[in-house]
């Protein structure tokens, strides 16, 4: 397995919100090798942004060495509800897979919406905009004609890029595509929600 890396914005699964923001979720364990390239980064949990904090650690370990205490910095009561979790958002498991244990300490907590765009116009409306607007290259086409249809960032960013942390991909087009709707006057910012009213009308 590859090399991955994290930056500036971590994912975690919505269920684990309460415990960061608890304090009692302190970790994420990832499947492979991870490079963590920020000190500080924003936590992303839910479709929000919920809380900034620092870096602490990085440890790589093997399955088979992951102990307890491990699962409970993570938010599991112990290393066998942890691997059932790891298993069941990765599949396979074996005791040699390495693992990358991501610690950090919860600096501040956030409650902002996660995308760029303003928040009262859904995304797959813009995609829907887009393709019927704009000039797309073949990729952007699909992966918005795949939100249009699903309605659901994580469903598209889990179909064409494999993990749902590459959601930011899809908002860095969406905020392209509105930029370029917005100076073509097919939308005005300003009156979003006019904008709305006459899309349901």
């Amino acid at each position: 397995m590859p090399l991955r890396w994290i930056g500036q914005h971590l994912m975690i699964k919505g269920k684990f919100e309460k415990l960061i923001i608890q304090g009692k979720k302190r970790a994420t364990i990832r499947i492979g090798k991870v490079e963590v390239r920020a000190k500080e980064f924003y936590i992303h949990s839910g479709g929000r942004i919920i809380a900034k904090a620092e870096l602490e650690s990085v440890e790589y370990k093997k399955v088979r060495d992951l102990t307890d205490e491990d699962a409970r910095l993570d938010g599991f009561k112990n290393k066998e509800e942890l691997i059932e979790e790891l298993k069941s958002y990765y599949g396979k498991l074996s005791d040699d897979d390495i693992v990358t244990i991501i610690k950090f300490r919860v600096k501040e907590i956030l409650n902002k919406p996660e995308g760029k765009y303003p928040p009262s116009i859904p995304p797959y409306e813009i995609a829907k905009l887009a393709l019927k607007h704009l000039e797309l290259d073949e990729r952007e086409r699909k992966i918005f004609q795949t939100l249009v249809k699903t309605k659901s960032l994580r469903k598209t960013a889990k179909k064409h890029f494999g993990r749902l942390s590459q959601r930011w991909r899809i908002r860095r087009m969406l905020s392209k595509a509105l930029s370029e709707l917005a100076s073509k006057g097919i939308i005005d910012l300003k009156e979003l929600e006019e904008f709305l009213d006459k899309q349901e009308g």
